[in-house]
């Protein structure tokens, strides 16, 4: 991977960490047409230099094929933009016109589906026309959501099962699932796991929550770091009130399906799911 790639790559990142990153149109980014692989729900353009009536805009159909005036049904599925200029212009040249100057154009990418699915502002279907990175799909998508994880799962189907949409995490296993690390996606040692394929479903975790209770000055449910603290999660819920006594501070976890409420010291790290109760101060510490 280039180390300008790499530059681009860890810039995505930071800004999408930030939330303020701006959708990228990936159907704008890349190589020219040449090197795309026409397919169904495509949208293309065609033009014949000086010949204005057979200018036309064509949709794929799901047999891959598309009508054109003079030379009826074209299989366009599967050819390149250079290949279907060259098929149009012979065919066009075989008794029609002479010499014909064909101009193909991709004017809408529909063929090449992925869906997004989880913790990023606008999950929905989104259509790629090259090889494209992760980040780069999360980052049209508006950026992670504030209670993303770190685990991204990309469900590859199987080629027979490419065209036929999603696939739930519960229907996954017939087909390859690949975890990826966000935290690890900006080590510039990214492999072909980090892009995505036509037909992935992708999956971004939500981050697991703590819940800190009692006698602090903001109460609630906050974002689980790995090696977070009781004295960090309380801070994060704004640390114990007037009245609030953090030194008494316990945590109730479930364990083996059991609920248990632990003593802690506040250098303790906690688990995700649990729940911090800080409870008012004794009397003597009033």
């Amino acid at each position: 991977m280039s180390s300008s790639f790499c530059t681009r790559l860890a810039l995505i990142y930071l800004l999408i960490g930030f939330q303020w990153l701006a959708p990228i149109d990936l159907s704008a980014q890349g190589q020219p047409d040449m090197g795309y692989f026409i397919g169904a729900g495509d949208i293309l353009e065609i033009q014949v230099w000086d010949n204005d009536d057979l200018h036309r805009k064509v949709e794929v159909s799901q047999e891959g094929e598309f009508t054109y005036p003079l030379i009826g049904k074209v299989h366009a599925s599967g050819l390149s933009v250079f290949g279907l200029e060259t098929l149009i212009k012979d065919r066009l040249a075989d008794g029609y016109l002479v010499n014909p100057q064909v101009t193909v154009s991709v004017a809408e990418y529909k063929s090449r589906k992925v869906f997004l699915f989880g913790e990023v502002k606008k999950p929905g279907t989104y259509f790629v026309r090259r090889k494209t990175h992760i980040l780069e799909l999360i980052s049209e998508a508006g950026g992670f959501a504030d209670r993303a994880g770190r685990i991204i799962t990309i469900v590859r189907p199987r080629s027979s099962l490419k065209s036929q949409g999603p696939v739930p995490l519960e229907e996954a296993k017939e087909n390859e699932i690949i975890t990826v690390d966000r935290v690890k996606l900006t080590s510039g040692h990214a492999d072909d796991s980090c892009f995505v394929s036509e037909g992935d479903s992708i999956y971004v975790s939500e981050a697991p929550r703590i819940f800190v209770t009692g006698k602090v000055e903001k109460p609630g449910e906050f974002k689980w770091e790995a090696g977070l603290t009781v004295h960090q999660a309380i801070i994060l819920a704004g640390g114990p009130g007037t009245w609030g006594s953090s030194k008494r501070a316990s945590i109730v976890r479930i364990e083996n399906g059991v609920e248990k409420e632990l003593e802690v010291d506040m250098n303790d790290t906690v688990r995700p799911f649990d729940i911090i109760k800080v409870p008012s101060k004794g009397f003597f510490e009033r």
